[in-house]
C-alpha cells in the first residue's frame, strides 16, 4: 500500500487553506447528491483514530458526517449474516461515513490471534473484495487508511500502561490488550490483508502518525481528492460486454395441464397447513429462518399462494413486504440495501411477494435500469443468498407461472369483478404487450441464479388450486429436510 511519511510540519495557513477545500467539496457532494464516501480508520490503537474523526468533525459540516465503530459481532449480529449490520449502517448518498473497527476487523483479529486459518482468511478478504466492488458500483467511493507509528515510536505507544501515552492519545481499542509481540501479528496480517484486497477501486493508504499535525493534513488532502474524484466520476456504469442469453426455457417445459380438484385441493390444503405449523414450532427452527421469494407472471395467483401459507402462521414471527418501485431516497443507496434491511431473524419468517429480483425482471425490461446494472446484479445476488444461506436462512424462491391465454382470462375477470377490479391497472395491460421481453429476462433470471442452496421452483398456477398446494408442499419438504 503507499505509504505516506510524516514531513514538515503544516502552518495555520495550510490547515486553513485545507479546510475550506473541504468544506467546499462536501456542499459539492451533498448538492450532487453523489457518493457516499466512506472511510475506513485502522491501525495502531495509539495511532490517532479517535483524533482523526474529531478534527474532521470540526472542519466539516457534522450534519452530514456518519461515525460508526465496529466491535466484534454480539447477540443478534452472532445469528445473523456477515454484511446484514454494514448493509444496515451505509450513509446516506452526500454523506461522509468514518468507520472504525470496518469489516476488516473481525478477519484481521481472529487471523492474528491463530483462530483463523490462513485458507479461510484469504477466502474473507475474497468476499470483502466483491463486497468493496458492489458498493464502488452502487456509487459509494471508499478511502482505506492504515495508520502506524514509525519505529521510533512504537515501543513506547504501543504501552498500554505508558502515562504519557494516556493523557495524550485517546486510544481507540480496537485490538483489546494486544502486547507488542500481538501488535506485531496484527502487522504482518495487515500486510496480506493490504496486498489481498488492494484495487484501483478501493486502496489502501498507509499514514504515519508520528506527528499527528501532518497526518491530519494528509489524510485531509486524500479525502479531499476522494470526493473531488466521487464528483467527476461518470453518472452511468461503464458499457455492458456483450450478453449471452439463457440456453434453456424453462417456462416452456412446464405442463399447464395439471389440475386438482376442490376436495382434493380441501384435504391437502389442511394436512400441508397443519405441517407447516408443526415445522415451524419445531425447537430447531429457532435457531433457522425462513425467506419465501414470489415472482411470476402478471395475475398468477401470487397473492393466493401467500395468503394459504401464512394464515397458518404465528403473525409474531412473519412479515410479508409487497415490493414496490424504489423512492427517491432508495435508488440514491445500493440496490441490495433496503432488501438486507429486510431479512429475517433468527426464529422468523419473511415473505417478499416480488422481491430483489426487480432488477433483472422489470427494471431490465422496462429500461429502469441499464445492461451494465442488470448484467451485474446476478451475481449480487447469488452472494446475497449465499450469504443468508451461511446464517442459516432457508431461502424458498417460486416462480408461478400461466399462460398468455390464462392472464388474459383472468385479467378480464378482474375487471368484471367489484371486489377485484381495482388489481388490474394500466401497468398491468402494458407490461401483457411485453410477454416477449419478460419471457427471456425470466429465463435468464432462472438460469443464472438457480443454485443448489436456493433453487428456482418453478410451478404451473394455469389451475390455482394446483399452484397453491404445490408451493405448501415444496416449504414443507424443504424444511423438514433441513429440521432433520
Amino acid at each position: 500500500m503507499p505509504d505516506y511519511t510524516a514531513g514538515t510540519t503544516p502552518d495555520e495557513a495550510e490547515i486553513d487553506e485545507l479546510n475550506e477545500q473541504l468544506l467546499e467539496a462536501q456542499f459539492n457532494l451533498r448538492k450532487a447528491g453523489k457518493g457516499p464516501i466512506l472511510l475506513l480508520i485502522s491501525g495502531n490503537d495509539f495511532a490517532g483514530k479517535a483524533e482523526i474523526i474529531d478534527t474532521f468533525y470540526s472542519w466539516l459540516d457534522n450534519r452530514f458526517l456518519n461515525t460508526r465503530a465496529f466491535s466484534l459481532p454480539e447477540g443478534i449480529e452472532k445469528r445473523m449474516p456477515r454484511w446484514w449490520r454494514y448493509f444496515r449502517t451505509l450513509p446516506h448518498a452526500g454523506e461522509i461515513g468514518f468507520y472504525l473497527g470496518s469489516w476488516y476487523h473481525q478477519p484481521l483479529m481472529s487471523f492474528s490471534r491463530g483462530k483463523l486459518s490462513d485458507k479461510r482468511f484469504r477466502q474473507q478478504m475474497q468476499d470483502i473484495v466483491r463486497f468493496e466492488q458492489l458498493l464502488v458500483d452502487e456509487g459509494a467511493s471508499i478511502l482505506k487508511l492504515w495508520l502506524h507509528l514509525d519505529n521510533k515510536s512504537t515501543d513506547k505507544n504501543t504501552r498500554p500502561d505508558d502515562d504519557v501515552l494516556r493523557s495524550n492519545t485517546v486510544a481507540m481499542r480496537e485490538w483489546g490488550d494486544f502486547s507488542v509481540e500481538d501488535y506485531e501479528k496484527v502487522r504482518v496480517g495487515a500486510q496480506l490483508m493490504s496486498e489481498l484486497t488492494t484495487s484501483e477501486a478501493a486502496p489502501w493508504h498507509r499514514v504515519s502518525s508520528s506527528d499527528p499535525a501532518q497526518r491530519d493534513m494528509l489524510i485531509g488532502q486524500l479525502l479531499l481528492n476522494a470526493i473531488r474524484a466521487q464528483l467527476t466520476s461518470p453518472a452511468q456504469p461503464a458499457p455492458s460486454r456483450s450478453w449471452i442469453p439463457a440456453k434453456r426455457a424453462r417456462l416452456d417445459e412446464l405442463d399447464y395441464s395439471q389440475s386438482l380438484s376442490k376436495n382434493d385441493y380441501k384435504e391437502q390444503l389442511e394436512h400441508y397447513q397443519q405441517l407447516l405449523r408443526e415445522l415451524i414450532r419445531h425447537p430447531r427452527f429457532a435457531r433457522r429462518s425462513l425467506l419465501l421469494v414470489f415472482e411470476g407472471t402478471d395475475a398468477a395467483g401470487k397473492g393466493g399462494t401467500i395468503r394459504r401459507i401464512t394464515q397458518c402462521l404465528d403473525p409474531r414471527l412473519l412479515r410479508v413486504h409487497g415490493t414496490r418501485a424504489p423512492t427517491e431516497e432508495e435508488r440514491k443507496q445500493p440496490y441490495l440495501m433496503r432488501f438486507w434491511r429486510r431479512i429475517p431473524a433468527p426464529g422468523h419468517i419473511v415473505v417478499f411477494d416480488r422481491s430483489y429480483y426487480g432488477r433483472v425482471l422489470v427494471e431490465r425490461v422496462e429500461g429502469f435500469c441499464n445492461p451494465a446494472q442488470w448484467q451485474r446484479a446476478y451475481g449480487e445476488i447469488n452472494d446475497f443468498e449465499h450469504q443468508l444461506k451461511q446464517a442459516g436462512t432457508l431461502v424458498i424462491k417460486f416462480w408461478l407461472a400461466i399462460t398468455p391465454q390464462e392472464q388474459l382470462d383472468r385479467f378480464k375477470a378482474r375487471e368484471e369483478s367489484p371486489l377485484k377490479h381495482y388489481k388490474l391497472t394500466d401497468e398491468d395491460w402494458r407490461n401483457r404487450e411485453q410477454w416477449p421481453a419478460y419471457r427471456d429476462a425470466v429465463h435468464d433470471m432462472l438460469e443464472f441464479t438457480d443454485s443448489t442452496e436456493s433453487p428456482w421452483h418453478v410451478i404451473s398456477s394455469e389451475n390455482k388450486r394446483h399452484g397453491r398446494i404445490q408451493a405448501l408442499k415444496i416449504v414443507c419438504e424443504t424444511l423438514q429436510k433441513a429440521l432433520k
